[in-house]
């Protein structure tokens, strides 16, 4: 019989800070387990991560103090892992993807492994892959965020259509689709909206550009800030962004567009080439345990994508959010060809 390591979080109080950030966890939770020769001798893995440093160094540093797994990590954008996978010829690069959307992983399934995580009955079958290529980590709708002592109450914005309406020329705040995973997603809605039998309504994003006057953001922390200070009235954003910078005092508010919000879905998934696959298993399953999941809801209100964690305080339930119907995957296929003619629309 198999000796199998059994990774427990033991009925202990573990209290880390690191980087302003505080860990808390309470209870044993089982996180994985994996037969003892499988593991590689190095007891490393290489995680690829686009996510914020503040969420990615508190929750590597609980793994690896209660794992004894070592984690080396590269932060940066999922085009420039695409960058990084075509040069790397037959040389393993990395284990886990944590944090690309679900558009991405789709249109590159061939660079990744199924992976049925132990978790699989906790998640929602709308957020993770029908064949466990990759399993959802948090939700992020888009909402729309106004100043409130900007815009009047009876000109809150509530639909798609108020950004492109001209009253609101030079007042909203957007940033690069570049640059910006969050306004690709609002420009794909942008593109699906009333399109009456078209693919995409290009007539929406003249519009809109024409709204921008030109100022168009480097990045999307950039729109939420600037609504709060007042250098713009609304704009589309984050929905988490909104809420934290409410419960912070701002004064602002937030919409649920009336046809229906887009949310970004990031997602984890185990590298095809992985060098050492079971140590990544064991990875994924603790950013998808229970205790990790509510970390993200407790530290950073995003919405889990665990059925058993309660959505943060300032949301609404996902019951209760009207969703807007759109092939994102198609459109993300696209992409390129989408910022082309946004920068010449633009420009």
């Amino acid at each position: 019989m198999k000796k199998v390591i059994v990774l427990l979080l033991f009925l202990t109080i573990i209290f880390i800070i690191w980087e302003n950030v505080s860990f808390l966890f309470v209870e044993d939770e089982v996180l994985g387990q994996i037969p003892d020769e499988d593991l590689n001798s190095n007891n490393s893995i290489m995680v690829y991560s686009p996510l914020n440093e503040k969420i990615i160094i508190p929750i590597v540093k609980e793994f690896q103090e209660t794992t004894g797994i070592q984690v080396n990590y590269l932060s940066s954008g999922t085009g420039n892992l695409l960058k990084l996978l075509e040069q790397k010829e037959d040389m393993p690069l990395m284990d886990v993807m944590w944090g690309g959307s679900r558009e991405f992983l789709d249109l590159h399934l061939d660079l990744f492994q199924p992976y049925k995580t132990i978790h699989r009955d906790k998640l929602s079958p709308d957020f993770r892959h029908a064949e466990d290529y990759w399993n959802g980590f948090n939700i992020l709708p888009i909402v729309f965020m106004y100043n409130k002592k900007l815009v009047d109450e009876e000109d809150i914005p509530k639909s798609w259509e108020d950004l492109l309406d001209p009253k609101w020329k030079g007042k909203i705040a957007y940033a690069d689709p570049n640059n910006s995973g969050s306004s690709f997603m609002i420009l794909s809605a942008l593109l699906t909206l009333n399109t009456d039998g078209e693919e995409y309504n290009w007539e929406n994003i003249e519009k809109f550009i024409d709204n921008l006057e030109g100022r168009i953001l480097p990045k999307s922390s950039d729109v939420y800030n600037g609504i709060a200070n007042g250098d713009f009235a609304m704009g589309p954003t984050m929905e988490e962004a909104v809420v934290r910078l409410i419960n912070q005092g701002a004064d602002v508010g937030i919409v649920y567009p009336e046809e229906g919000t887009v949310f970004i879905t990031d997602a984890v998934a185990l590298m095809k080439d992985a060098e050492n696959p079971e140590a990544a298993k064991i990875f994924i399953d603790f950013v998808l345990s229970k205790k990790i999941q509510g970390y993200m809801v407790d530290n950073f209100l995003l919405r889990s994508i665990r059925d058993d964690i309660i959505f943060p305080d300032g949301l609404i339930p996902m019951s209760e959010m009207n969703i807007m119907e759109s092939d994102a995957t198609q459109i993300y296929e696209n992409k390129d060809t989408i910022l082309d003619i946004w920068d010449s629309l633009v420009n």
